[in-house]
């Protein structure tokens, strides 16, 4: 039997922006956290038991997870301090079994048959065997060179461009393979390991099909709908997904600025009183919700990073908001601002797509599918950046917006209510379960997301 790996102890830097207080395989994407997922390719492959090879917020995998998925066995080994890769796997040794052994990276998802790949690594004799998938853009990851056997001959640098085939982060590898890494510090598999057994039985199977990771905001992102296509099935007994961020049907969902396109437009809005929707807003978030979309508020709120008040101030403003909203029979799935000044750099402040991302990840759709509506230029160029159907209304700012020569807008219209006419004219009604009721938002609330 296979005892199989997961390497879930790195930091998350990258990510870190979107995903701050838990590590990157505890990171919600379609509604499930991701290492659900890594854990039921291996129940489905007829894998019993996983050893989850964690560092840092280890504790947090373990309560979320504890000792069984399923019909799967998890055990820990927890690292004290950054091991890498290879000394991570090192130091799990003695609670991996089998030789050879199957591993997974913790921060990718790779579609492969593993009883395929298990009967082809022990034909090739192989030491260790790297499955591989290609790419147009191998400049993030690398490049795997190998003969017509499957023989690994090189590997390419990151940042070099061009097509070829990368590391999908699944491999199966010899026990001698890991039993001469030194136990005592930290060691890579990709930088350290692999370059050393090129030509000695290390190969590379390449049979792998639809490729994501989430080490940054655009492909944690496109992690959502990966799964979506896939159609995951549900297991009787899974995992708590986080409860902040309930499981929601797939549908396409309009982004929404606060300030001049649902509410009259206020210097610095500091006041819950002071909030007062803009004609038609009501009618056309109902008409939207009622056919189905998702409303998500993206909002830049400078005003807490320059003291003017705090995120609980601000908070009582998003209430009244939503207050509002639901005379009219609307409720938002979720609110996300930006708290920072323009000069701090950060990733979120639009036009930067942190928000959106972090929204689409959590949610669980394709920002590539979703409409932007905004009254400024930023909100144009935000969905711009993301892929989105972009939607100028001429209220707050728009009208002066609409009047410069170099707005990119894919609709201007002049109001929201005419938006929403527009996004449900462009492409219907999404899709809606039987009985002809839209999806339900279940669990919708309002969230204080930064």
């Amino acid at each position: 039997m296979i005892s199989a790996a997961i390497l879930a102890g790195g930091l998350g830097t990258r990510l870190r922006s979107l995903v701050s207080d838990r590590p990157k395989v505890l990171a919600p994407v379609g509604g499930r956290l991701f290492l659900a997922y890594l854990l039921e390719q291996l129940a489905s492959a007829g894998i019993r038991r996983a050893t989850l090879c964690t560092g840092y917020l280890g504790e947090q995998i373990e309560t979320a997870f504890g000792h069984h998925y399923g019909s799967l066995q998890l055990l820990y080994s927890r690292e004290r301090q950054p091991l890498g890769t290879a000394g991570a796997l090192r130091a799990a040794l003695p609670l991996l079994e089998s030789d050879p052994i199957l591993v997974l990276n913790g921060d990718s998802y790779c579609e492969v048959d593993l009883a395929a790949f298990v009967a082809w690594h022990r034909s090739q004799r192989a030491s260790g065997s790297l499955v591989v998938v290609p790419l147009e853009d191998v400049s993030r990851f690398g490049s795997v060179e190998f003969d017509e056997t499957g023989r690994i001959l090189s590997f390419g640098e990151k940042r070099r461009g061009g097509t070829g085939w990368i590391n999908a982060g699944v491999y199966l590898l010899n026990r001698n393979v890991l039993e001469v890494v030194a136990p005592d510090g930290p060691v890579s598999l990709e930088s350290e390991v692999f370059p050393v057994w090129v030509g000695n039985g290390l190969h590379a199977y390449a049979q792998g099909r639809r490729f994501v990771d989430i080490g940054t905001p655009a492909s944690y992102a496109a992690a959502a709908s990966l799964f979506a296509s896939q159609g995951m099935p549900a297991r009787e007994q899974q995992p708590p997904v986080l409860r902040d961020h309930p499981r929601v049907p797939a549908r396409r969902y309009v982004l929404l600025d606060r300030d001049g396109t649902l509410n009259v437009e206020r210097v610095y809005l500091s006041d819950p009183v002071d909030v007062e929707l803009l004609p038609g807003v009501l009618e056309g978030l109902k008409q939207l919700q009622d056919s189905g979309f998702g409303l998500v508020v993206i909002t830049n709120q400078s005003a807490v990073g320059r003291g003017y008040f705090d995120q609980d101030e601000l908070a009582a403003i998003h209430r009244r908001l939503c207050a509002l909203l639901k005379e009219g029979g609307v409720e938002l799935d979720g609110i996300y601002y930006c708290p920072h000044g323009p000069d701090e750099n950060c990733s979120c402040r639009k036009p930067e797509p942190g928000l959106v991302y972090k929204a689409g990840a959590n949610l669980g759709f394709d920002p590539r599918q979703a409409f932007v509506v905004g009254d400024k230029i930023c909100d144009i160029d935000l969905g711009r950046r993301v892929g989105a159907t972009t939607i100028l209304v001429k209220t707050g700012y728009g009208a002066e917006a609409a009047s410069r020569s170099d707005i990119r807008a894919d609709h201007i219209v002049a109001d929201l209510k005419e938006a929403a006419a527009r996004i449900i004219g462009c492409c219907g009604p999404p899709h809606r379960p039987k009985g002809g009721e839209p999806p339900a938002a279940s669990g919708r609330r309002y969230l204080r997301h930064h």
